[in-house]
């Protein structure tokens, strides 16, 4: 017989996430994670970072062994009455995580030339696309979001055969991964976050990619002379700006750069960021509530 499960879930204000993230592990949470209310656009928030949604559903993942009364009794002595009016619980087995998880990323062709492709299904039909085959994991990153597309969609028009490329904020890799299926030499990768890297790792080999041809750092490991032909960073706007004069002193004479992560309101600030840190911005790229801004050192 699968392994029983349950979720129980809250929905709170923003300001109320951190306590019951805190509750719920004190009840026994073997994770917590945020999802949406609302229709608010936003990436997924980075390690150590509060959400950016202002109503947030906080769920906590228990084995099927705790007692649900159990659960609600510790969150009873840890919250406020009123935070626990949206409480809501669910009881699943195994397989049926497994379902509904592989469920919401299937096969999805980008562009003109490339698929992306879930590790768990068989290799697409498609011989006329250019492969990636993706375990999301813990990481962001399927190409589902128009940031992605996005970037994966600039990147297929660019003539980037026998280049080293840099991916900023690598994530689940699926960036560099494109950027090595279209003809790149070699990518850097790097992030903020180890778990980031780890999914990285693990989605080249999926895609038979050679370690020495995608380099994985941490983000303050990444060597400060280390001269590359393009950058793509898909990161949220305000890092983008912090970390312009940094990640374009990385771009060789005549390197492109696409970033994006930006929400449309957003774009001109940072291309006037990109700007002032001596680059030249050339395109604008919108996809529903996002953008993309995209230029080359001179």
């Amino acid at each position: 017989m699968a392994n029983e499960w349950q979720q129980l879930w809250l929905d709170v204000p923003r300001d109320d996430v951190e306590a019951v993230e805190d509750a719920l592990l004190a009840a026994g949470a073997l994770s917590v994670t945020l999802e949406e209310l609302g229709d608010e656009p936003v990436l997924e928030p980075q390690p150590g970072e509060s959400p950016l949604w202002a109503e947030v559903r906080v769920v906590g993942l228990f084995e099927g062994s705790v007692s649900p009364a159990t659960i609600v009794g510790v969150l009873h002595g840890e919250l406020r009455p009123a935070l626990l009016e949206g409480l809501g619980h669910r009881v699943f087995d195994e397989d049926d995580w497994v379902r509904r998880t592989q469920a919401d990323f299937a096969a999805m062709p980008i562009g003109e030339r490339l698929v992306i492709e879930p590790a768990w299904e068989d290799s697409s039909t498609e011989t006329d696309r250019l492969p990636i085959r993706l375990d999301p994991g813990l990481a962001f990153g399927t190409g589902k979001h128009e940031t992605t597309r996005l970037c994966l969609e600039w990147l297929e028009s660019q003539d980037i055969a026998g280049q080293h490329w840099l991916d900023a904020g690598c994530g689940s890799g699926i960036l560099a991964i494109a950027a090595l299926r279209l003809g790149a030499a070699r990518v850097d990768g790097t992030d903020i976050d180890p778990q980031a890297l780890t999914a990285s790792r693990g989605n080249a080999e999926l895609n038979d990619i050679e370690a020495e041809r995608f380099a994985l750092y941490l983000a303050d490991d990444y060597p400060s002379d280390r001269q590359v032909d393009g950058i793509l960073a898909n990161i949220l706007a305000p890092t983008l700006i912090q970390l312009a004069p940094v990640l374009s002193a990385h771009l060789k004479a005549g390197g492109r750069f696409a970033l994006s992560g930006i929400l449309t309101h957003q774009a001109d600030a940072v291309a006037a960021a990109w700007t002032a840190a001596g680059n030249e911005v050339t395109t604008f790229r919108e996809l529903g509530d996002w953008a993309l801004v995209a230029g080359r050192r001179p």
